[in-house]
Protein backbone atom coordinates (compact mmCIF):
# COMPACT_ATOMS: atom_id res chain seq x y z
CA UNK A 1 0.00 0.00 0.00
CA UNK A 2 1.82 3.09 -1.11
CA UNK A 3 1.85 5.96 1.78
CA UNK A 4 0.71 9.55 0.37
CA UNK A 5 3.14 11.96 0.53
CA UNK A 6 2.33 14.62 3.22
CA UNK A 7 1.78 18.33 1.78
CA UNK A 8 3.24 21.20 3.43
CA UNK A 9 1.45 24.83 2.61
CA UNK A 10 4.07 27.44 2.83
CA UNK A 11 2.18 30.52 3.79
CA UNK A 12 3.53 33.56 2.54
CA UNK A 13 3.30 36.68 4.90
CA UNK A 14 1.32 39.70 3.85
CA UNK A 15 3.15 42.64 2.29
CA UNK A 16 3.03 45.61 4.92
CA UNK A 17 -0.05 47.58 3.78
CA UNK A 18 0.58 50.80 1.65
CA UNK A 19 -1.87 53.10 0.23
CA UNK A 20 -0.76 53.73 -3.33
CA UNK A 21 -1.21 56.54 -6.07
CA UNK A 22 1.25 56.41 -9.01
CA UNK A 23 1.44 58.81 -12.24
CA UNK A 24 2.88 58.70 -15.81
CA UNK A 25 5.63 61.43 -14.95
CA UNK A 26 6.96 63.47 -12.02
CA UNK A 27 5.21 66.88 -13.19
CA UNK A 28 2.05 64.84 -12.82
CA UNK A 29 2.74 63.42 -9.62
CA UNK A 30 4.33 66.85 -7.94
CA UNK A 31 1.20 68.60 -9.38
CA UNK A 32 -1.46 65.84 -7.27
CA UNK A 33 0.94 65.62 -4.03
CA UNK A 34 1.29 69.45 -3.82
CA UNK A 35 -2.67 69.76 -3.93
CA UNK A 36 -3.12 66.81 -0.97
CA UNK A 37 -0.66 68.44 1.06
CA UNK A 38 -2.23 71.85 0.60
CA UNK A 39 -5.79 70.47 1.44
CA UNK A 40 -4.14 68.85 4.64
CA UNK A 41 -2.54 72.11 5.67
CA UNK A 42 -5.89 73.79 5.32
CA UNK A 43 -7.76 71.12 7.53
CA UNK A 44 -5.11 71.56 10.26
CA UNK A 45 -5.40 75.19 9.80
CA UNK A 46 -9.11 75.11 10.31
CA UNK A 47 -8.83 72.61 13.12
CA UNK A 48 -6.14 74.39 15.10
CA UNK A 49 -5.17 77.92 14.12
CA UNK A 50 -1.75 76.65 12.78
CA UNK A 51 0.21 74.07 10.90
CA UNK A 52 3.45 72.21 10.70
CA UNK A 53 4.81 70.17 7.87
CA UNK A 54 8.20 68.53 7.94
CA UNK A 55 9.91 67.83 4.64
CA UNK A 56 12.68 65.93 3.11
CA UNK A 57 15.68 67.14 0.82
CA UNK A 58 17.57 65.67 -2.22
CA UNK A 59 16.63 66.44 -5.81
CA UNK A 60 13.76 64.63 -6.00
CA UNK A 61 11.05 67.04 -4.34
CA UNK A 62 11.93 70.27 -6.47
CA UNK A 63 8.53 70.02 -8.49
CA UNK A 64 6.50 69.03 -5.93
CA UNK A 65 7.87 72.11 -3.61
CA UNK A 66 7.64 74.40 -6.85
CA UNK A 67 4.00 73.16 -7.36
CA UNK A 68 3.05 73.55 -2.99
CA UNK A 69 4.32 77.48 -3.47
CA UNK A 70 1.58 78.44 -5.57
CA UNK A 71 -0.94 76.69 -3.45
CA UNK A 72 -3.07 79.56 -1.58
CA UNK A 73 -3.67 78.54 1.59
CA UNK A 74 -2.62 81.19 5.16
CA UNK A 75 1.07 80.14 4.47
CA UNK A 76 1.97 82.83 7.28
CA UNK A 77 0.82 80.30 9.99
CA UNK A 78 2.28 77.43 8.54
CA UNK A 79 5.72 76.36 10.11
CA UNK A 80 8.27 74.27 7.90
CA UNK A 81 11.40 72.31 9.11
CA UNK A 82 13.75 70.01 7.45
CA UNK A 83 13.28 66.70 7.82
CA UNK A 84 17.09 66.29 7.85
CA UNK A 85 20.09 68.84 7.65
CA UNK A 86 23.50 68.11 6.40
CA UNK A 87 26.05 70.15 8.92
CA UNK A 88 26.83 72.56 6.34
CA UNK A 89 25.97 76.30 6.46
CA UNK A 90 22.59 77.19 5.00
CA UNK A 91 24.30 79.14 1.97
CA UNK A 92 25.89 75.67 0.80
CA UNK A 93 24.59 74.06 -2.11
CA UNK A 94 23.99 70.97 -0.20
CA UNK A 95 22.31 72.23 2.58
CA UNK A 96 18.51 71.48 3.06
CA UNK A 97 17.60 74.50 4.65
CA UNK A 98 18.89 76.67 1.07
CA UNK A 99 16.73 74.11 -0.64
CA UNK A 100 13.50 74.91 0.77
CA UNK A 101 14.40 78.80 0.93
CA UNK A 102 15.25 78.23 -2.91
CA UNK A 103 12.51 75.95 -3.99
CA UNK A 104 9.45 76.23 -1.87
CA UNK A 105 9.82 79.61 0.77
CA UNK A 106 8.85 81.30 -2.35
CA UNK A 107 5.38 82.74 -3.99
CA UNK A 108 2.40 82.07 -2.21
CA UNK A 109 4.80 79.77 0.32
CA UNK A 110 7.25 82.79 1.21
CA UNK A 111 5.03 83.52 4.23
CA UNK A 112 5.69 80.52 5.79
CA UNK A 113 8.20 80.21 9.13
CA UNK A 114 11.10 78.13 8.62
CA UNK A 115 12.33 76.20 11.59
CA UNK A 116 15.96 75.21 10.47
CA UNK A 117 18.02 72.34 12.39
CA UNK A 118 21.26 73.80 11.57
CA UNK A 119 23.14 75.89 14.14
CA UNK A 120 27.16 77.39 13.62
CA UNK A 121 28.84 75.06 15.60
CA UNK A 122 31.58 72.57 14.64
CA UNK A 123 29.42 69.42 15.61
CA UNK A 124 25.42 68.50 15.20
CA UNK A 125 26.25 66.75 18.39
CA UNK A 126 27.56 70.11 19.90
CA UNK A 127 24.07 71.68 19.23
CA UNK A 128 21.80 68.42 19.69
CA UNK A 129 19.89 69.72 22.91
CA UNK A 130 19.08 73.39 21.42
CA UNK A 131 17.91 72.09 18.52
CA UNK A 132 15.85 69.08 20.00
CA UNK A 133 14.19 71.22 22.27
CA UNK A 134 13.58 73.98 19.86
CA UNK A 135 11.89 71.41 17.17
CA UNK A 136 10.00 69.49 20.46
CA UNK A 137 8.37 72.98 21.70
CA UNK A 138 7.80 74.68 18.26
CA UNK A 139 7.72 72.10 15.40
CA UNK A 140 5.41 68.72 17.10
CA UNK A 141 3.37 67.57 16.72
CA UNK A 142 3.63 67.84 12.95
CA UNK A 143 0.16 67.83 11.15
CA UNK A 144 2.32 66.50 7.60
CA UNK A 145 5.11 64.83 6.72
CA UNK A 146 6.49 64.18 3.56
CA UNK A 147 9.46 61.04 3.29
CA UNK A 148 11.62 60.54 0.46
CA UNK A 149 13.65 57.39 0.10
CA UNK A 150 17.40 56.96 -1.28
CA UNK A 151 18.70 53.81 -3.32
CA UNK A 152 19.60 52.22 0.06
CA UNK A 153 16.60 52.20 1.53
CA UNK A 154 17.09 55.44 3.64
CA UNK A 155 14.91 57.54 4.68
CA UNK A 156 15.12 60.91 6.55
CA UNK A 157 19.10 60.66 7.94
CA UNK A 158 18.59 57.12 8.69
CA UNK A 159 21.22 55.16 6.39
CA UNK A 160 21.29 51.49 7.06
CA UNK A 161 24.35 52.18 9.03
CA UNK A 162 22.49 53.66 11.36
CA UNK A 163 23.96 52.47 14.81
CA UNK A 164 26.83 50.52 13.61
CA UNK A 165 29.41 51.99 16.12
CA UNK A 166 26.60 53.20 18.62
CA UNK A 167 23.70 50.38 18.45
CA UNK A 168 21.33 52.73 20.54
CA UNK A 169 21.17 55.48 17.78
CA UNK A 170 19.58 52.82 15.91
CA UNK A 171 17.29 51.79 18.82
CA UNK A 172 16.02 55.86 19.09
CA UNK A 173 16.29 56.65 15.32
CA UNK A 174 13.65 53.57 14.18
CA UNK A 175 11.86 53.37 17.40
CA UNK A 176 7.90 54.89 16.62
CA UNK A 177 6.92 55.89 19.79
CA UNK A 178 10.33 57.06 21.77
CA UNK A 179 11.05 60.21 23.56
CA UNK A 180 14.10 61.72 21.08
CA UNK A 181 12.55 63.63 18.54
CA UNK A 182 15.90 64.50 17.31
CA UNK A 183 19.41 62.23 16.59
CA UNK A 184 22.88 63.97 15.33
CA UNK A 185 24.07 60.74 12.72
CA UNK A 186 27.57 59.97 10.66
CA UNK A 187 27.35 57.49 8.10
CA UNK A 188 29.61 55.94 6.07
CA UNK A 189 27.71 56.33 2.83
CA UNK A 190 28.15 60.14 2.67
CA UNK A 191 30.79 63.00 3.85
CA UNK A 192 29.03 65.05 5.98
CA UNK A 193 27.53 64.43 9.49
CA UNK A 194 24.34 64.95 9.75
CA UNK A 195 20.87 65.84 12.25
CA UNK A 196 17.49 63.99 11.57
CA UNK A 197 14.19 63.81 12.89
CA UNK A 198 13.62 60.17 14.37
CA UNK A 199 10.81 57.82 13.24
CA UNK A 200 8.65 58.67 16.81
CA UNK A 201 8.56 62.66 15.68
CA UNK A 202 8.16 61.76 11.67
CA UNK A 203 4.94 59.75 12.93
CA UNK A 204 3.33 62.75 15.02
CA UNK A 205 1.90 63.30 11.57
CA UNK A 206 -1.30 62.18 10.92
CA UNK A 207 -0.81 62.42 6.88
CA UNK A 208 2.83 60.63 6.55
CA UNK A 209 3.40 60.52 2.20
CA UNK A 210 6.06 58.77 0.36
CA UNK A 211 7.88 60.65 -2.28
CA UNK A 212 9.27 58.46 -4.79
CA UNK A 213 10.64 58.54 -8.36
CA UNK A 214 12.39 55.72 -10.79
CA UNK A 215 12.02 51.86 -10.91
CA UNK A 216 15.24 51.31 -9.12
CA UNK A 217 13.53 52.98 -5.75
CA UNK A 218 10.54 50.88 -5.88
CA UNK A 219 12.14 47.60 -6.66
CA UNK A 220 14.03 48.59 -3.14
CA UNK A 221 10.67 49.76 -1.56
CA UNK A 222 8.88 46.39 -2.79
CA UNK A 223 11.31 44.24 -1.17
CA UNK A 224 10.75 46.23 2.07
CA UNK A 225 7.22 45.85 1.78
CA UNK A 226 6.94 42.39 1.18
CA UNK A 227 10.41 40.61 3.13
CA UNK A 228 10.22 40.30 6.49
CA UNK A 229 13.80 39.76 6.84
CA UNK A 230 14.85 43.31 5.37
CA UNK A 231 16.14 45.39 7.68
CA UNK A 232 16.75 48.75 5.78
CA UNK A 233 14.88 52.28 7.16
CA UNK A 234 12.23 52.23 5.07
CA UNK A 235 10.85 48.73 6.30
CA UNK A 236 11.04 49.98 9.83
CA UNK A 237 8.43 53.15 8.35
CA UNK A 238 6.44 50.59 6.79
CA UNK A 239 5.83 48.46 9.97
CA UNK A 240 6.41 51.05 12.35
CA UNK A 241 3.76 53.99 10.85
CA UNK A 242 0.40 54.58 13.00
CA UNK A 243 -2.05 54.42 9.72
CA UNK A 244 -0.38 53.02 6.24
CA UNK A 245 1.45 55.53 4.66
CA UNK A 246 0.53 56.73 1.05
CA UNK A 247 3.03 56.44 -1.69
CA UNK A 248 3.09 58.80 -4.85
CA UNK A 249 5.20 56.76 -7.13
CA UNK A 250 6.17 58.16 -10.74
CA UNK A 251 8.62 56.11 -13.36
Amino acid sequence: MKMQAERLTVIEPLPLPLHERSFDDAEQLAQALAKQVAADLRGALARHGEACIALSGGNTPKRFFAALATQTLDWARVTVLPIDERWLPPEHPRSNEKLLRDHLLQHNAAAARLLPMYRPTETPEAALMPVLTKIANEGLPLDVAVLGMGDDGHVASLFPDLGSDNPALREIGLQPRGRAPVIAVRTAAMPEPRMSLTLSAIFTAPALYLHIEGAKKRAVLDVAQRDPRCALPIRSVLAGAPSPPTLYWSP
